[in-house]
């Protein structure tokens, strides 16, 4: 390669010769005059994967690879690091499409940024892994529950807001700085590995630790990935199941960030809490036996918008309380009559 790389993206692959093309075929037009280059780590594989990339880096200078047989993504985004040659490094995952400009959004992102500990995330927007159209019944707004990560606007991070490792650029003086992915967390082969001290995947992890040093998080909304997800398990009762968990997450999302301790959250009122949760519950019933029997889209949205609620409602119940146990008495009906609903939802995409 007669000019030297501002950019290396780096993909740790194993056993996805059946995706690698598309994923590469879509680093291979990106758009702009930023010259890259794409590394990537075969991790291990047992099927096509090391003949395919052979021919890959025949074709174009720009794709080189290594093997890493020790099975573990850190480890595999670690050797692609050793390997990479330019100051900005991009990471995603061997089963995504990558959007024409994603190269060129972050590059314009960290030219604007000084020496400090830096990270940046983009969207990544699901898609069937057959790369069809989703079923009628799922609607824009319930991807955020299929998968969907999009914190919209370009702006750093707050404390308890995160982006993903499938679509990451890291500037390589921070692993310089803070050392490299941590190799004892994450996905390891077929498994995914926590410590026992921490519940962090390979991704919080790392931009906690940027955090720590005092560095920021930003969010690209220009540096989109499409993440191929299983058709079979994007159901409607476990969109609507995630959009409880979502709904009582959401709580904490907008609130610690600002008052950082659950007890100084304000308080809402209890009886309040409890007449608007018990109304969304009811919603969800009756929206969950209409999808049901019609199908209709609108009937679906209302179900989970409904379980939403319920989730949001339920937390509320503990913030900015000393004692939790107006949320453990809600909690003691509200779980099973929400086992009960999640039954009355299809389980069948």
């Amino acid at each position: 390669m007669a000019t030297e790389p501002a950019v290396s993206v780096i993909i740790s692959t194993r056993d996805r010769a059946h995706y690698l093309p598309e994923t590469l075929g879509t680093l291979a037009v990106q758009r702009g005059d930023i010259p890259f280059e794409v590394v990537v780590i075969d991790n291990g594989s047992t099927d096509a994967t090391p003949d395919l990339l052979a021919e890959w880096c025949r074709r174009d200078p720009r794709f080189r690879t290594a093997r890493e047989p020790r099975p573990g993504l850190s480890r595999g985004k670690n050797a692609g690091i050793r390997l990479a040659r330019a100051p900005l490094l991009l990471f995603t995952d061997d089963d995504m499409q990558i959007d024409p400009g994603w190269v060129d959004s972050y590059h314009r992102l960290f030219a604007r940024h000084g020496e400090e500990p830096v990270a940046a995330g983009g969207p990544i927007v699901p898609v069937p892994h057959d790369l069809g159209e989703w079923p009628e019944w799922l609607t824009e707004p319930a991807l955020a529950d299929a998968g969907l990560l999009d914190h919209r606007e370009q702006r750093p991070l707050g404390r308890f807001e995160y982006v993903w490792g499938g679509n990451m650029a890291v500037p390589r003086r921070v692993f310089e700085r803070l050392g490299p992915w941590d190799e004892t967390v994450g996905l390891q082969g077929e498994e995914r590995v926590e410590r026992e001290d921490s519940a962090f995947f390979e991704d919080t992890e790392l931009q906690d630790r940027i955090r720590a040093a005092g560095g920021r998080v930003w969010f690209c909304p220009g540096a989109v990935v499409r993440h191929r997800v299983d058709r079979g398990a994007v159901t409607p009762r476990r969109v609507v199941s995630t959009a409880f968990a979502r709904g009582r997450n959401d709580v904490w999302v907008r609130s610690l960030p600002v008052w950082h301790e659950v007890r100084s959250v304000p308080r809402r009122n209890a009886l309040r809490c409890l007449a608007a949760l018990g109304t969304s519950l009811v919603a969800w019933g009756l929206c969950a036996v209409l999808f049901r029997v019609t199908r209709r889209r609108s009937c679906f949205e209302g179900a989970r918008r409904a379980a939403f609620r319920s989730g949001g409602w339920l937390d509320s119940l503990r913030a900015g309380r000393e004692s939790a146990r107006w949320y453990r008495a809600a909690a003691r009906l509200v779980f099973p009559l929400r086992a009960a609903l999640l039954r009355m939802t299809p389980g069948a995409p």
